[in-house]
């Protein structure tokens, strides 16, 4: 379920340059449940960092042209993005 809930986020451009100041909340809903998160990239690494069921359950994910790797409710959590399962427009609500 993790890898379909960042599935958008997670395969969004790596093409973004290093964010200097604090960086623009970015959010969707899935399921349900909301997330808002914050995205950097440095050195090729995307990093979203961020929280979910309206603040309660934080993560950590870094993206890689290798996978994705962070934790997810204190929990560690490994994938390979051929993993990651593509999310209709009709699932996601996206916002700011």
């Amino acid at each position: 379920m993790i890898k379909t809930i960042f599935a958008a986020a997670a395969l969004a451009g790596f093409a973004t340059s290093a964010v200097a100041a604090e960086a623009p909340k970015k959010s969707f809903v899935y399921d349900g449940v909301t997330y808002v998160y914050t995205t950097e990239v440095k050195d090729g690494v995307k990093t979203l960092r961020g929280t979910a069921a309206n603040g309660k359950v934080p993560f950590e994910l870094k993206v890689t042209k290798a996978g994705v790797s962070g934790t997810f409710d204190r929990a560690p959590v490994t994938f390979d993005l051929h993993e990651v399962e593509h999310i209709d427009s009709k699932d996601v609500i996206s916002g700011q």
